[in-house]
């Protein structure tokens, strides 16, 4: 060959392969996203006024429009349907969901088209129309039936007389009234205005919620400590040691892992028939329930974390520690450990977060009563049961934030090889 010739040689771009990547893990991260902007856009932040019954009535439009009465002067929220263009109050034609305050003594829904079936709402802001205050416990009469329920909170504002504004728990509540607590110095009050606060303020002050906030957060820390004290010495032998029936133990340890939340609740159900019945009647339906069936599943994430962090452990610093005169116990917490704290920290980061979700154990082993066994995630089944679907939605943002933050406070602190 030629000493001139040449030889070209092109060597592909990297493009194509890193667009690809890209693309198949921004799209996991983009419906991340979405999941947590849609939970967050879905609540709305403002308060709602409380409103009566619904004044328009089911079935479909045989002409173009339909005439609902109203009240002038007073204030009703409208909800625009799928069948309809606008609601016309007077001069008004109103094409939008909002609160809005009649003009006329007649409201008038215009279709889309005839034969529909009517999607509009329309109800009527309640409004206070007589206060008694007897004991510190104000009982409030509205005009139309308000369909608030005991327990729930209510923001009163506008009040002639100090000592009302502000939320208040509702102690009892009947069709047309409700009670509430005012302080020692409060007078009678001759005008206010009603509104429910959002469904984030409601679950913040809920009692139910606040003991399921604290039995979180209790059962959670515990479950980690018990899986960190199990998953320790479980991770290490399984990582330094070969002897026979190691892949039946690794294959046990990941049963929980595989198994259907479900399948591990009822597992345990039924291992504790046949426990002694005082260890029973402590467990089964209380709250260490909620924290062994926690422990079950998220320990099997702390053994799998563990054994990871020793097997990136090279054994050759422990034999060095040996020929220096360290037994095992002392080569283990002097050398062994030191460079664990990474993973140390990863598997409880894990167990916590894990811990913290569990729901088909629970639900199973556990029940679902209120203030006994009710965690953060029997809370949002709960509200979803009830038909509650905002309460459950703020249930669910407080869970987010909880975990964002122990992910957060953890990589601060340096888990960073481990859980990156």
């Amino acid at each position: 060959m030629s000493d001139s010739a040449q030889v070209d040689f092109h060597v592909a771009s990297d493009k194509p392969f890193l667009i690809g990547l890209g693309v198949l893990g921004g799209s996991y991260l983009i419906i991340i996203v979405a999941m947590v902007l849609a939970d967050l856009v879905f609540l709305d932040y403002g308060d709602q006024p409380v409103l009566g019954p619904e004044l328009v009535r089911q079935g479909r439009y045989t002409d173009s429009e339909v005439v609902v009465t109203v009240m002038n002067g007073r204030s009703y929220q409208f909800r625009l349907g799928r069948n309809e263009i606008g609601l016309k109050l007077g001069n008004q034609t109103v094409v939008g969901n909002g609160l809005y305050e009649a003009n006329t003594s007649r409201a008038i829904l215009l279709a889309s088209a005839k034969g529909k079936p009517i999607t509009a709402s329309l109800r009527l802001e309640a409004s206070v129309v007589a206060i008694d205050v007897t004991n510190n416990i104000a009982t409030l009469t509205t005009d139309v039936s308000h369909g608030l329920l005991w327990g729930q909170f209510i923001r009163v504002s506008d009040a002639d007389q100090s000592g009302w504004n502000g939320i208040h728990e509702i102690t009892d509540t009947t069709t047309n009234q409700l009670s509430i607590t005012l302080a020692d110095e409060a007078q009678s009050a001759t005008k206010l205005k009603l509104t429910k606060p959002n469904a984030l303020i409601q679950a913040l002050r809920s009692r139910d919620i606040q003991f399921s906030i604290v039995l979180s957060l209790i059962s959670c820390t515990i479950t980690t400590l018990l899986s960190l004290w199990v998953s320790v010495p479980i991770g290490y032998v399984m990582s330094r040691y070969e002897f026979r029936g190691k892949p039946l133990i690794d294959t046990l340890l990941d049963i929980p892992i595989v198994l259907p939340p479900l399948v591990v609740g009822l597992s345990l159900l039924i291992l504790f028939r046949y426990v002694p019945d005082w260890l029973s009647d402590a467990v089964v339906y209380k709250w260490p329930a909620v924290v062994l069936a926690q422990f079950m599943v998220a320990c099997a994430f702390a053994v799998r974390t563990m054994r990871v962090t020793f097997d990136q452990i090279p054994q050759r610093y422990e034999q060095v520690a040996l020929t220096l005169g360290c037994n095992r116990q002392k080569a283990f917490w002097r050398v062994i450990m030191p460079q664990a704290k990474g993973g140390l920290l990863a598997a409880g980061t894990l167990a916590w977060a894990r811990a913290l979700g569990e729901f088909g154990p629970i639900l199973v082993f556990a029940g679902a009563t209120r203030q006994k066994t009710e965690g953060l995630p029997t809370s949002a089944f709960l509200e979803l049961q009830a038909g509650r679907t905002e309460g459950m939605l703020a249930v669910s943002l407080i869970m987010i934030a909880a975990a964002a933050i122990v992910f957060i406070v953890a990589r601060t602190l340096g888990m960073k090889r481990i859980f990156a």
